[in-house]
């Protein structure tokens, strides 16, 4: 407030001190000074010239008043610069993934129990090889639905040949001495390098991304047929 008072007092101080400037010689001034009108013109012009100034000053002042106003008292307003698009929050949406249900794993325990509940009705005897037979017929004849259950079967089923062979050199070795080894045992071998190989191609494309459902026929959509073909799937898709 008392900056405001003291500017005004200067505005009107120099329009006083103007005025006074301009006309106290106009009265001073001897009648010979003032021969003419024209003598007046530099006083008048310099009148109005405080005058314009006067003026001017006030208006510039008012705006800076307003601007001060504004921006709080003189204090310099932080700058915006506008945009002419907001940037909307982006907002995450979790995708809906379908819930995809696998089959129930192979159960090792259960499937064992039923191959001992019924190798004797179709070997007649039990033993290692008859319990190896029994659980190959058996994954020949049950449904693969999904890989995992082939590969479960098939690490199985490799424990099975394991035992079958050991237990075959154990009777080979009891018939040393008079015909060599059993020729079951030499069969038998055949079958126990296959089922390893076929066990090792199953893990194999069990890694890739293989339809391995729509290159097989329905008939080897099994344990068992799954694990057979798995050579030949890796060979035709490399």
């Amino acid at each position: 407030m008392l900056q405001k008072f003291l500017d005004g007092k200067k505005k009107y101080s120099a329009f006083i001190i103007t005025v006074l400037a301009t006309m106290i010689p106009l009265f001073i001034q001897g009648t010979e000074a003032q021969k003419t009108i024209l003598d007046m013109v530099p006083s008048v012009a310099a009148a109005l010239a405080g005058i314009f100034y006067i003026v001017t000053q006030g208006k510039i002042d008012r705006e800076k008043e307003a601007v001060k106003a504004l921006n709080g008292n003189g204090v310099a307003a932080a700058t915006t610069i506008p945009t002419s698009v907001e940037a909307a929050p982006v907002q995450a949406q979790a995708e809906v993934q379908p819930v995809v249900e696998l089959p129930p794993p192979f159960d090792p325990k259960a499937f064992h129990e039923d191959v001992l509940a019924n190798v004797k009705a179709t070997y007649t005897v039990v033993n290692q090889c008859t319990i190896y037979y029994k659980a190959r017929d058996k994954g020949q004849v049950t449904d693969c639905q999904h890989i995992s259950q082939a590969v479960d079967y098939w690490n199985y089923l490799v424990d099975l040949a394991v035992d079958a062979r050991d237990w075959l050199k154990e009777e080979t070795e009891k018939k040393a001495g008079t015909c060599g080894r059993s020729p079951e045992y030499y069969v038998f071998t055949r079958d126990f390098n296959s089922t390893i190989k076929a066990a090792n191609a199953l893990n194999e494309l069990a890694g890739t991304k293989i339809d391995w459902k729509s290159k097989l026929g329905p008939f080897n959509r099994t344990l068992y047929g799954v694990g057979v073909m798995a050579e030949q799937l890796l060979e035709h898709n490399k």
